[in-house]
Parts: C-alpha cells; sequence; structure tokens
C-alpha cells in the first residue's frame, strides 16, 4: 500500500466558515438580570406597543427574567412583525431559522427575512443573502446572494462587508476583484469585525488584492484571536510556525492551533492531527492526532480523512482496523480526494480488507489520474482485464 504524499505544507486560505446568521438588538434592550417589569412589559405589549412585543420576544427566547420558551418568543415576535417592525421581522426569521425541531422552518425564516429586508434592515438584508447563498428556504443564487450583501454593506454592516469581500475574492456571484475584496474587508476589519480582521489577516499574508505584508498579516491575525475568533487564532498559528511578520515559534503555533481546534477551526484541527501524527515539534500521540483528524472529518475535511485511514491500515499508533479504512477512504474517495482514489483502488486490487474486484480498481485509478501519475497502475490493473472488462469501464 502506498502511503499518500505528506500535505505538510498547510496554507492559508479565504474561507466563509465564520458566517453566522446575525440578530437584530432593540435600541432600547431589556434588563439582563432577572428583574423586569413582567407584567408593565405584558401591558404594554398587550396595548400594541411593537416595542414592547419585541422585548418580550427577546426575553422568552434568551430566558431573561422568564423561562425560556421558543413558541412564547414567536409568538410576541409575530405581533410586532405584523405591525411592520423591522427588527421583530429579522428575530422572527432568525428564530424559525436557528430554532429547536418543531420551530425550524428555512421557508417561513426566508419569508420573514425578506420582509425586514425590503424595509431596509441591514441585518435581514445579510441573513436572506445568506439564505441565497447557502440555499434552503430558497433556490440557492450566488447573483441574488450579492444583491443583498451588496445592500448590507451599502448600510456599513460589518458582516455585509466581510460576506460582499469573500463573493469578490472567490468571484461567486460577481466578478472576481480581489481589490474590491480587500477593499471591503478592511472596511469591516476598521469597524473592528473579527470575521473580517481574520479575512484581512489572509489577504495581507498571501498578498491578494495588493502587496503581501507578513507583519501587517501579523496584526491583523492578532487583533481577531484576542477576539477569540477561530480563523484569526488559526492564521495567527500559521505565522508562528512559519516565522511570518513574528520570529518563529512552534510552541506558540501550537498553543493557537489548540484554541483555533478548540474554536471549531477545521484547517487547525487537521494541523494539530498532522503535528501529532508526524511529531512536529512534540512527542508523536497517535491518539491524539486521530481525536483531531476525527474532529476535522466531521466538517467535511477529506485529507484529514485519508491520513486517519492510512493510520487505521498500517495500525500505526492505533489499532488495525481496515474496514474502518476502507470506510473513510471511500467517503474521501466520492468527494475527489486523489490520495483516497489511490489507496482504495490499491484496496481492490490487492484485496486487501476488500474483495478484490478490478474494475472498481481500475476506476478509482483513473479518477486519481486526473491529478497524479497513475500510468503504470492502470498499466498492471489493465493487463490482469480482459478487453470486454476494460471496455465496460470506459
Amino acid at each position: 500500500m502506498r502511503r499518500q504524499l505528506l500535505w505538510i505544507t498547510l496554507a492559508i486560505t479565504i474561507v466563509h466558515s465564520d458566517f453566522a446568521r446575525a440578530q437584530s438588538s432593540p435600541s432600547t434592550s431589556i434588563p439582563k438580570s432577572s428583574h423586569i417589569d413582567l407584567k408593565g412589559l405584558v401591558k404594554r405589549a398587550n396595548e400594541g406597543s411593537p416595542v414592547a412585543q419585541s422585548q418580550l420576544g427577546l426575553a422568552y427566547q434568551f430566558g431573561q427574567g422568564v423561562d425560556k420558551d421558543a413558541y412564547e418568543a414567536i409568538r410576541w415576535y409575530r405581533m410586532a412583525a405584523n405591525s411592520g417592525d423591522p427588527l421583530a421581522q429579522n428575530n422572527l426569521g432568525y428564530l424559525y431559522e436557528t430554532g429547536p425541531e418543531g420551530v425550524k422552518d428555512l421557508v417561513e425564516a426566508s419569508r420573514w427575512y425578506a420582509r425586514a429586508a425590503v424595509s431596509g434592515n441591514p441585518t435581514a438584508q445579510y441573513n436572506l443573502g445568506l439564505r441565497y447563498f447557502r440555499g434552503g428556504g430558497v433556490k440557492k443564487s450566488p447573483e441574488d446572494a450579492a444583491y443583498w450583501f451588496r445592500r448590507a454593506a451599502d448600510a456599513d454592516c460589518p458582516a455585509g462587508l466581510v460576506a460582499l469581500g469573500y463573493l469578490y475574492a472567490t468571484g461567486e456571484g460577481v466578478p472576481q476583484d480581489l481589490a474590491q475584496a480587500r477593499k471591503l474587508t478592511l472596511k469591516a476589519a476598521k469597524n473592528h469585525s473579527p470575521e473580517a480582521q481574520a479575512s484581512l489577516g489572509i489577504f495581507y499574508a498571501r498578498g491578494l488584492g495588493g502587496s503581501a505584508d507578513a507583519v501587517e498579516a501579523v496584526r491583523w491575525f492578532r487583533k481577531a484571536a484576542g477576539a477569540g475568533n477561530a480563523t484569526g487564532e488559526y492564521g495567527l498559528g500559521f505565522m508562528y510556525e512559519k516565522g511570518r511578520g513574528v520570529k518563529q515559534d512552534t510552541q506558540e503555533a501550537l498553543r493557537l492551533y489548540r484554541l483555533a481546534g478548540e474554536h471549531g477551526s477545521m484547517y487547525a484541527q487537521a494541523a494539530l492531527g498532522q503535528i501529532y501524527e508526524l511529531g512536529q515539534g512534540v512527542a508523536a500521540d497517535y491518539h491524539e492526532a486521530a481525536t483531531w483528524y476525527r474532529r476535522a472529518i466531521n466538517q467535511g475535511d477529506t485529507c484529514s480523512a485519508t491520513r486517519l485511514g492510512a493510520m487505521l491500515f498500517h495500525g500505526e499508533g492505533i489499532d488495525r482496523d481496515l474496514p474502518q479504512a476502507v470506510k473513510l477512504w471511500t467517503w474521501a474517495a466520492e468527494r475527489g480526494d486523489a490520495y483516497a482514489q489511490f489507496d482504495l483502488a490499491e484496496m481492490y486490487l490487492t484485496g486487501a480488507g476488500v474483495r478484490r474486484d478490478l474494475a472498481k480498481a481500475y476506476s478509482l485509478f483513473a479518477l486519481a489520474g486526473k491529478t497524479m501519475d497513475v500510468s503504470q497502475q492502470l498499466s498492471e490493473v489493465s493487463s490482469k482485464m480482459n478487453l470486454h472488462e476494460i471496455a465496460e469501464i470506459q
């Protein structure tokens, strides 16, 4: 079984994993303590005050002064929303999008976001853009996402600026324009958005939309990391690991990767798996490596699945488990990972851990061949097959 090439050189890339739905806050919010004038608030709400109705919605949504109750929150938000209150309309959409089973309804969420967005609520414009960007409740449309992100960005909504910057960076829904992406991201970063600060660090680190500047990259990553942003923590860890813009410090990089991994960064989780598997600056710890690889796999990282599959196949530091290796490689191969396709092909060629299947081996080698040289392997497999079998595959 050939070992996959090590993907040691991790990269910081433009990501949108930090995109999150946003909720509107009233200009006059309820106190955070449990001592609120619930009777007076209910009285004003029943008299038709949209502000009081929204405040009651928030109270029941977060359990401030009352028991948390999503259904009661919806009831009060809906009263204010039906009166045309954009804040309540957005928050009602937010509850329908993020609420528990029985409440969650993406179509209803999109409908309320749209009402608030049309009324000019920047937060709802951003949320509606996200719905078009991701799909669900509305038909996925990068162009419509760009329209609503732009509306939010024009109102200086930091989340809208970051999201529109991402679209310009990737060319989704708009013509790719890295300079414009950097400009929008800088504006949001100066508005104290940790997501924007982390993204701006990436722009400076990679020289996207302008000149590269490692020191500036570190400065913005540090700001984002200070706010607990996972991408900022990972980016700053990367700079310490490589000694870019700061003095190289493997232990500081490891500390930051751990923080980022705990805060949900798939890239940091994958990096930690590799660090512990290969003993990079730490003693090799295969069980720790497997733990971090699994966390990254749960977020969709195929490289981690391929690496963990190799560990399970060879029994390196952990119990050998061929069925689990096959499962991981199959999952990664179906998502286009060439190394998983190659290793899985060799399993089917040799019959190691699976029933020998030359047709599957040939097909998988052919897929891997789109990104690596597999001419020797294809020749070997085809030499064991008749012309009819090869013709059926092709």
